[in-house]
């Protein structure tokens, strides 16, 4: 088994494979490093919104960041279908985010004025699109960019793409140290074989503040639980995500929905609650009457990782050693990956870079607000 890398990625999320598939189309050795299963943390546990509309509020650097991120999917459907013959399940057809008071309306009717790509519907119109949906709602703001994606089969399309491209991915490998040599390179210690790399990309989620400890940085990663479920229905018609108050119902096309999700501070279990489940549910009954007579098929919960500031942490360890960060994505891991792995594939190769997502997403960050 070859012991040396370029470089080495902690975590095989949908973070860690978007990186090795950027990094490996650049002839970059890439050894990935799951502890389990490609994909079965965050990633497996997320419905596949793209909202960068829905889910930012502040037209900032992050935001562009998403959009980026969004518009790219586009590119990356046939890119990754053409090499790994992996459909990632892009679907385009936009969202609506509900108002079920007039407090609510005034307020997204607001964002109309402030974004060029979405629009308000009344009532009448939105029933008229999708008539499934409650009498009771007051209009929503319509948002075509923000479409979904299938979490697993983008995960496991970058995974095999990168694999065809010559990275090298170890599942059932957790990475316990990182240790420099005295060669000015990183061994990280697992317990299959110790693999030396030239650089080390830390991308594992939450459990990514083992290593910010490890490597003398004060950087918590807090873990917020989502818990999530799915129904499948043949009455129930539905086109577009539906999105109200940080909880979705998303149309997998399959007479299947993905309801979603619950957010539980400081919570490090990953299975569902009863009380969260019945949250969700009672949230999003109003919006979709027919929706009591669907079949439950399924609920899980994964564990999304928090900043300090909820937003991600992505670029380079602050005192300049060859150690990267890609995580802390919090709600927006599906959404932000694609962007994630060519920002960090570019610091790596030392490309230019957009200084404002340099300096948004720094690490460097937590000193500089402190």
């Amino acid at each position: 088994m070859k012991k040396h890398y370029d470089v080495g990625i902690i975590g095989g999320g949908i973070i860690g494979q978007s990186i090795a598939y950027q990094l490996a189309k650049e002839g970059v050795s890439v050894l990935v490093l799951e502890g389990n299963k490609i994909g079965t943390g965050a990633t497996r546990a997320a419905a596949g919104m793209l909202g960068a509309n829905s889910e930012l509020e502040n037209n900032d650097a992050f935001f562009q960041f998403a959009k980026e991120s969004q518009r790219h999917y586009r590119v990356l459907r046939d890119e990754l279908s053409e090499l790994s013959q992996i459909n990632i399940q892009l679907v385009d057809k936009g969202m609506y985010k509900i108002a079920m008071t007039d407090a609510e309306a005034r307020s997204l009717k607001e964002a109309v004025t402030q974004y060029e790509t979405v629009a308000w519907h009344e009532k009448e119109t939105v029933l008229e699109h999708e008539p499934m949906l409650s009498a009771g709602i007051k209009g929503a703001l319509y948002i075509p960019e923000d479409g979904h994606v299938s979490p697993k089969h983008v995960c496991a399309a970058f995974a095999k793409s990168a694999s065809l491209l010559g990275a090298t991915i170890l599942e059932n490998t957790p990475v316990h140290t990182i240790k420099k040599s005295a060669a000015n390179e990183y061994m990280l210690s697992t317990p299959l074989a110790d693999f030396t790399c030239s650089k080390v990309v830390v991308a594992n989620g939450v459990w990514s503040g083992h290593f910010f400890n490890q490597l003398g940085i004060n950087a918590g990663m807090k873990p917020v639980k989502g818990e999530c479920l799915s129904v499948k229905s043949n009455q129930i018609g539905l086109e577009r995500t539906i999105f109200y108050d940080h909880c979705y119902i998303v149309p997998k096309g399959d007479g299947r929905f993905v309801i979603g999700a619950t957010m539980v501070e400081d919570d490090w279990s990953t299975e569902p609650t009863i009380g969260g489940i019945q949250s969700l549910i009672e949230k999003v009954a109003p919006l979709l009457p027919e929706l009591k007579s669907a079949q439950l098929v399924e609920t899980w919960a994964g564990l999304r990782p928090q900043s300090h500031d909820g937003k991600p942490y992505i670029g380079q360890h602050p005192e300049g050693e060859q150690i990267y960060f890609a995580t802390g994505h919090y709600r927006n891991g599906i959404l932000l990956a694609p962007q994630t792995g060519m920002m960090i594939r570019d610091l790596i190769l030392n490309r230019q870079q957009n200084e404002d997502y340099i300096r948004a997403f720094s690490i460097n960050r937590i000193y500089v607000q402190a």
